[in-house]
């Protein structure tokens, strides 16, 4: 990579700090609109003219010596004799990595990687920031790894000694909990060489003609080892040391690509640790496909201001079905891939095979898009140092790009961008909302995040301004007011917000609350929202929501079972607020002076052979007649008219007898379409042969006879 010569040396660009300006200083380009009045305008800024193009209108100006370029450039673009006036910016070569494997690396060039590195590659210095991965450990001799390796300074490696006295003997690239050398992070995991695929993603050296590169060319990486083998196993207590090993040392950024099922509130106490020492943690969200609004997986459900979640995100920047994700703990997502193995896997280091004979593969799941967001923040830190923990996280959430397929399971609604991220402001970022669910009566919220300012300014929810009742730099306090609809919140108008849900308020009627199994139901869902509904699910008592076909607050049910159910029904709106409303429908065992159900089929049906089918009528009647205006008058006219049928066949064997007869043929079409379909055709050939018989072949005996 080389920009201009004269701006940097070619040999340096994997091996230093790297940054320029984005415009020369003490210039501007400029457009008059009147020719006559250029020399009196350059004066009047106290400028001089370096040269005018010869064939465009534009003037090179020198701006006066000591001046603020922005300064003299808002005085220009005041000047009512400019068209424009802009910096003198600096242009680049696009910077792409001699790294032979690059090519494979779909990963970067979504991330927008290649604009970001033509401003910063990163750094290795002593005073960059360190990164420890709190993993399987990292194979520390690994040819496009080991010159970003951080080593101890405090030890001198192999004398067996504990020269930093913190009772591990020669831990010189980081440490080893829970194995048998305490000083020896070395990855042995032969399944998938978990860490070191990790550290490749955050800083496999780049440009250096080898393998790949990472999200940083230059970096330093320390090995915290607590997972060990190819089960990649470890025990809550070495996490917790691993943690504490790394904050020792002055890791600003720790990256955790693991997950914990159980709350634990050690790992909360080391999460607020870390937070206290000023620097990050970056969570895997899981590799299970949960909401993560609903469940919990631990270190990413940890809601600190200092913790980022991370979700997976495949090369057409969709949702992997793996990838855990969660409209409210969940900030952003990062390249995770699809499937190990394959191409469309995250390309990275290992150590896998005979000493090493595989250096690289593909590898899929959160915990290959967690580096990704480590790697970025450590870029940002590096290239800013003075920031703070929660400014470099704004930086990161401020800067995603917003994607549809997160867009409701994301707090950002996005997905990683490094060179937005590497160009932020330090806009307000809002990083959490609590609570973040409400009802209609409102209430008071509290607004967490970082950049907010230190007086009162604007606090939004969607087009509404709120009333802040409390306001620091990190924390608001706000009223909601009743009967609010949900929205984002936003501080200052600018910046990343949180989504707030406004809890509906529905109510569900039914045509009947109790009867006798089966019994059939009417349901209908009434809902006290300003918003449009999007999507009704029922639960009809067995905990799963099912969502029906069409957007309907009409749904149906038999309960072919006697029990108590609790029958409930969920809704989205267009704001991605929900709702649940409830009945109970009590449900009695069918007796010999029963009344029926409401269903004079299923009444009929009951205790006999067609009783286990009775389901597929239901699914016809929901697949096919819910879906269309006409099949929802039959079934409310049916529901209306059925129930006194239902009542006088149940108290009449021989009438149940006769409508199984008239229904066995219909369920037959159901169970058995294909024989049903050759049974008509059979039939139709039939018919047309019999036609044939009757009517061709007389005529032609006719014709013959008269012959």
């Amino acid at each position: 990579m080389y920009l201009f010569q004269s701006l940097v040396d070619v040999s340096s660009v994997a091996y230093a700090s790297i940054s320029f300006s984005s415009y020369k200083q003490g210039e501007l380009i400029v457009r008059f609109k009147d020719q006559k009045k250029i020399s009196k305008s350059i004066s009047d800024h106290r400028s001089s003219l370096i040269k005018k193009l010869k064939y465009l209108p534009i003037h090179h100006i020198k701006i006066p010596g000591g001046a603020q370029l922005q300064d003299i450039l808002a005085d220009y673009r005041k000047d009512p004799n400019v068209l424009y006036a802009e910096p003198n910016y600096i242009i680049r070569k696009s910077s792409i990595p001699n790294d032979t494997e690059f090519v494979r690396q779909w990963n970067l060039p979504v991330i927008s990687a290649p604009s970001a590195w033509d401003l910063f590659t990163g750094s290795r210095m002593s005073e960059s920031v360190l990164v420890a991965v709190l993993d399987t450990g990292i194979a520390y001799y690994h040819p496009d790894l080991v010159a970003n390796l951080w080593t101890n300074p405090g030890e001198i490696c192999g004398d067996g000694l504990d020269n930093d006295n913190n009772g591990i003997i020669d831990d010189c690239y980081g440490a080893n909990f829970g194995g048998f050398t305490p000083g020896d992070p070395w990855d042995d995991d032969t399944a998938d060489s978990h860490g070191t695929h990790v550290a490749g993603i955050i800083g496999a050296v780049g440009n250096n003609g080898l393998g790949i590169t990472g999200v940083n060319w230059a970096t330093r990486i320390m090995a915290v080892k607590f997972l060990h083998g190819p089960e990649g196993m470890g025990e809550l207590i070495d996490a917790l040391r691993g943690v504490e090993y790394a904050i020792s040392k002055g890791a600003k950024i720790i990256n955790m690509s693991f997950e914990v099922d159980e709350d634990s509130q050690s790992l909360r106490d080391a999460a607020k640790a870390v937070e206290d020492a000023g620097a990050l943690m970056i969570s895997a969200a899981g590799n299970t496909g949960k909401n993560l609004d609903e469940y919990s997986v631990f270190p990413a459900s940890i809601r600190s201001s200092n913790n980022i979640a991370v979700a997976a995100s495949s090369p057409s920047d969709g949702r992997p079905s793996y990838s855990d994700y969660g409209r409210h703990t969940v900030e952003l997502a990062a390249p995770g891939g699809v499937s190990t193995g394959s191409p469309d896997g995250v390309l990275s280091t290992v150590w896998l095979g005979t000493n090493g004979s595989i250096l690289y593969r593909t590898t899929a799941g959160t915990s290959m898009a967690v580096p990704h967001v480590t790697g970025a923040a450590a870029l940002v830190w590096n290239k800013t140092p003075l920031l703070s923990a929660l400014q470099v996280k704004a930086r990161i959430l401020n800067g995603v790009d917003h994607i549809s397929a997160f867009a409701d399971n994301t707090i950002t609604g996005g997905r990683l961008n490094l060179d937005k991220t590497l160009n932020s402001l330090d806009l307000p970022a809002v990083f959490d909302v609590l609570p973040y669910q409400l009802n209609l009566n409102g209430g008071i919220i509290t607004v967490k995040g970082v950049n907010f300012g230190t007086g009162p300014g604007a606090i939004t929810l969607g087009n509404k301004n709120l009333t802040a009742t409390s306001w620091t730099d990190t924390e608001i306090s706000a009223l909601i007011p009743q009967n609010s609809s949900g929205g984002i919140v936003l501080v200052n108008g600018r910046g990343n917000g949180f989504p707030l849900s406004i809890m509906q308020n529905i109510t569900i009627s039914s045509s009947t609350v109790s009867g006798v199994a089966p019994l059939t139901v009417e349901l209908n869902a009434t809902v006290q929202s300003d918003a449009s509904i999007l999507k009704y699910e029922w639960d009809f008592g067995d905990g799963v929501f099912r969502e029906l076909q069409g957007v309907s607050s009409y749904a149906t049910h038999t309960f072919d079972t006697a029990d108590t159910y609790v029958v409930r029904v969920r809704t989205v709106d267009n704001a991605g607020d929900t709702g649940i409303g409830s009945i109970t429908i009590t449900v009695a065992p069918l007796t010999s002076t029963g009344n029926g159900s409401g269903c004079f089929i299923a009444t009929a049906a009951y205790g006999s052979y067609l009783h286990p089918h009775v389901h597929l009528l239901r699914d016809f009647r929901d697949q096919q007649l819910l879906t269309n205006r006409i099949g929802q008058s039959f079934v409310r006219l049916y529901y209306r008219l059925s129930p006194p049928i239902a009542h006088f066949i149940a108290k009449h064997e021989s009438l149940r007898i006769i409508f199984r007869a008239i229904l066995t043929p219909f369920v037959f079409s159901l169970i058995y379409p294909l024989i049903s379909i050759l049974i008509v055709i059979i039939g139709c050939i039939a018919v047309i042969y019999g036609y044939y018989r009757r009517v061709v072949c007389k005529q032609v005996l006719r014709t013959d006879e008269a012959t």
